[in-house]
Order: structure tokens, then sequence, then C-alpha cells
């Protein structure tokens, strides 16, 4: 009996080896047979074609948007800029990379920022917009209770800025523009803050979640309550926005945050 299961086990090896198969890589590309292009649309300069042209394998493409394994692709860049890109593929014999290609945009895109917030936020392509808080050196606000409204989760508070003089001195509290004239251009006048003072930049309007970031440049705001926030460069959550009214959310901590009330200047100069 012993003999048997071990002359059964044994064969049962000797088939287990006997159906083993090898499989081997193919060799590794050099990367100086990579065929690719990168090039812009000829319809919208600010289109970057993105097209492989190495036969067989899956591209990988690395761009300033995320990851492409398309053969070919079209990647926006609203903005003006130098943009990186990598192209690399996928083969039998494992994954190449091309070195990295630099793309030079020197266009603003008017498409791209044509949408009314937009529009709301800057005058439009080719214009600009200025901005005040909503607050004089008189002590008047032209269209909200006053500069600063304060809030937290499942709660909002407006104070009124009359008999509340402790939420921000009157003062002018200067002036911020944004304009499309060339690129995203921000700049500022913070006369509240010595610090700060005049300053310019750029900034990026996130239309789909509903947030502005300043770079370079900080918007207008007071030395009272602003010292309370946590980053004037982080992205701001926008509660409102409209041709003349706008709305900033200053982030204090996770349960709690300040409400900036601006008018445009023009609504502050005609109200």
């Amino acid at each position: 009996m012993k003999i048997i299961i071990l002359i059964a086990f044994g064969g049962f090896i000797m088939g287990l080896t006997s159906c083993t198969k090898k499989y081997e890589l193919g060799a590794l590309m050099d990367k100086s047979t990579l065929k690719y292009t990168i090039t812009p649309s000829s319809a919208n300069p600010n289109d970057i074609v993105l097209t492989s042209l190495t036969p067989n394998v899956t591209p990988v493409w690395v761009t300033p948007s995320g990851q492409s394994q398309r053969i070919q692709d079209t990647i926006n860049l609203p903005f003006p800029g130098s943009y990186k890109f990598v192209y690399g593929v996928e083969s039998d014999g494992g994954f190449v990379q091309a070195d990295t290609s630099l793309v030079i945009i020197n266009t603003l895109d008017q498409h791209a920022v044509s949408t009314p917030m937009w529009t709301n936020l800057t005058g439009g392509f080719g214009k600009s917009k200025t901005w005040v808080l909503d607050l004089d050196a008189n002590g008047k606000s032209k269209f909200f209770g006053g500069p600063i409204y304060f809030a937290g989760t499942g709660w909002e508070w407006d104070a009124g800025w009359s008999g509340n003089s402790w939420i921000c001195p009157a003062l002018d509290y200067g002036t911020m523009t944004f304009d499309l004239i060339g690129n995203a251009n921000f700049k500022s006048n913070n006369k509240a803050i010595a610090s700060l003072g005049s300053a310019t930049g750029t900034f990026m309007l996130y239309a789909s979640t509903n947030q502005l970031q300043t770079y370079g440049a900080e918007v207008i705001h007071d030395a009272t309550q602003g010292p309370n926030v946590a980053n004037w460069n982080a992205k701001m959550p926008i509660q409102s926005l409209t041709d003349s009214t706008m709305q900033l959310i200053a982030v204090e901590n996770a349960s709690s945050w300040l409400i900036y009330n601006y008018v445009s200047q023009d609504y502050y100069n005609t109200h």
C-alpha cells in the first residue's frame, strides 16, 4: 500500500514538472526608438495634441492634467506658462519612457474663461474688474449688512457693522483687481495691513467647485479678524458671486470661518 502511494505521488510530481512552461519578456525597447508628437492644435494653440506613433505598444502620457493611455489625446491648457509632458510605452519588454518635453503656451484661451463666473469676477476676456471690501472710512456698507459675517458648521451670523465696530474699524481697505488681459492676473492694495501693501500675482478660478485662489498677493482684508485665517492663499470657497457682489469664505479651522463681503468698485461708486 505504501509503495502504491509513493508511486502515484511521484507520478503526480512528474506530471506537474512536464507541464511547466517558461515565459520570457521581450527585449526592452530603447527610448530612442519611441515615436510620438506633441503639437499645438491649428484651431486653438491652447489645445495640445498628443499622438503616439510607436507601433504595437500601449502609450502612457504624463500631462499637467494627469495620465492618459490614448493613442491620440488633446489636453487644454487655458493659461500661458511652461508645461511638462512625458511620453512612455508599455511593451512586451516592459515600460520605457522618453525624455521630458517642455511645451510653452503664450496665449490665454478665450473660450475657457468666458463662463458667467469668470465674467462676473473679471469683467470678461481682455478686461478687468476692481473690488472693494463692503465698508468705507465712514463705516458705511453699500450692499451687505457689514464687511464680515461669522459662520461655522450649521450656523451663520450677520452681526451688522453699525454698533459693532469691534468687527473691524471703519477704514479704506484698498482695492483688488482681477483681469484676463494676457493671463489671469491679480493685484491688490491692502491698505489696512502695511506688511502686505501693494502686490501683484495671478489667480485661478475653479468654477466646478466654486473656489478662488490667488498667488503672489492676498485678497484685501482687515487686521482684526484677518489674522485668525489659516492661509490667505489657500483655495477660498465662493459663497456668492454676481456682477457686482462677491462673498469669499476665509477658513479659520474645520468648524469656523469668516465670510468676507465685497462689492465691485463700480457698484460702490454708484450707490
